[in-house]
């Protein structure tokens, strides 16, 4: 029978290989004599691994992380490094993986749980759903040189990660119009902002003229057909600080050909560029996110000031505490949930639950997609109780 169960630090090569073969084959088999230890992105989180003896199977690793919901800050599971090699492929190993992985964060008290898939459909079967769309634009450097113009006083200098400190700020100035902002810890900061895979990014900051820092910029810059300077991680507390992102980024002009950024899907650079025809611009599904325990999480999130009553069927194939029909009271804001056997106001799988209760989907939205069915009073109550928000997860794990 198999076992999952923390991987054991004398198992960190074997856990390298499985992940290198499944996410980076073409780099070939994984040596372990030829690093010391892993890049120091890869120190953060704790491996898991299924096995069967002392046999591993499959491997994943879980970070423990603080995020914003609905205006408030609550735990969040960060899944990534999802690997089997081929030949333990098709037995189910990553289901039992993923199932164990839920009542390891349940029994943490952590209601909700994050990951970058490599299929969506993949882990839509297993309940997460997209939680966050982003855009990337790209462009020649002189299509922002507009930015130039506004002038504003302040100095850009280049940190290193001793300075991580000044950032913290303004991420959280930027990420309270985002809902799943995460509240990065120091170690983050140093090992997955400052630190790279293989190469390190630059990391630069804007301090105004009354030496308040306003906005950060993280990137890199590669040849690939002509070089690229892509923007990994940025933010800004207003307006002035994203103008003095783009001034920044322009000034490359005489170093690449393209400036290519990633960024919330309300960024507001096609409405302020020059020429928006110079910016090509696409829009893509991010991160999923899922409920770990309906109950907990739904108890645990803030609600408007109103009263009401909803009885909901979830449906969860993974999460059997979850598979059941919940009838949820908010009386003026306060919620309170318990199980039923009583007729629900409608059903929902647990993933169109969680884009509705972080806010990535609206009420009309679902309804128009049918992926939410409900008479009219329902789907008023469903409006009061989760008004629509704005989502992004920036962080890539």
């Amino acid at each position: 029978m198999v076992d999952y169960r923390p991987l054991p630090d004398d198992r960190t090569e074997e856990f390298r290989s499985f992940v290198t073969y499944a996410f980076r084959p073409e780099s070939g088999p994984h040596d372990p004599d030829e690093d010391d230890e892993p890049p120091e992105p890869a120190q953060v989180g704790d491996p898991y691994g299924v096995f069967d003896g002392d046999d591993l199977l499959a491997v994943c690793r879980h970070y423990w992380f603080t995020a914003r919901v609905r205006g408030d800050t609550h735990p969040m599971a960060g899944l990534s490094a999802v690997a089997t090699p081929p030949e333990n492929r098709r037995r189910g190993l990553v289901r039992d993986m993923l199932a164990e992985s839920l009542r390891e964060y349940r029994d943490r008290d952590t209601y909700l749980s994050a990951l970058w898939p490599f299929k969506h459909p993949f882990y839509a079967q297993f309940g997460w759903a997209t939680a966050t769309e982003y855009v990337t634009h790209e462009c020649p450097p002189d299509a922002l040189a507009f930015a130039r113009d506004a002038e504003l006083p302040g100095t850009w200098s280049r940190l290193d990660a001793d300075d991580w400190n000044r950032l913290p700020d303004v991420l959280a100035a930027h990420g309270e119009r985002y809902e799943l902002t995460l509240d990065r810890t120091e170690e983050w900061w140093r090992k997955r902002v400052f630190r790279g895979w293989d190469t390190d990014p630059y990391v630069y900051c804007w301090r105004d003229a009354t030496g308040t820092d306003r906005a950060y910029v993280v990137y890199r810059v590669a040849s690939d057909d002509g070089k690229t300077l892509t923007v990994q991680d940025a933010a800004w507390t207003d307006y002035d600080a994203y103008l003095a992102i783009l001034g920044f980024l322009a000034d490359h002009d005489s170093q690449v050909e393209t400036v290519r950024l990633r960024g919330p899907v309300d960024s507001p650079l096609l409405d302020v560029v020059d020429d928006p025809g110079e910016v090509e611009t696409t829009v893509s599904a991010g991160p999923m996110v899922r409920l770990v325990d309906v109950a907990a999480a739904l108890t645990a999130f803030d609600y408007p000031p109103v009263d009401a009553t909803l009885t909901i069927s979830v449906s969860d194939a993974l999460a059997d505490w979850n598979d059941d029909s919940f009838r949820l009271t908010v009386t003026d804001g306060t919620p309170e949930i318990e199980r039923t056997t009583a007729d629900a106001d409608l059903a929902l799988d647990v993933g169109t639950l969680t884009q509705l209760a972080v806010g990535h989907r609206t009420i009309r939205d679902l309804a128009r997609t049918r992926a939410l069915r409900a008479d009219d009073d329902t789907l008023d109550t469903l409006r009061d109780l989760f008004p629509e928000t704005t989502t992004f997860l920036r962080e890539g794990f």
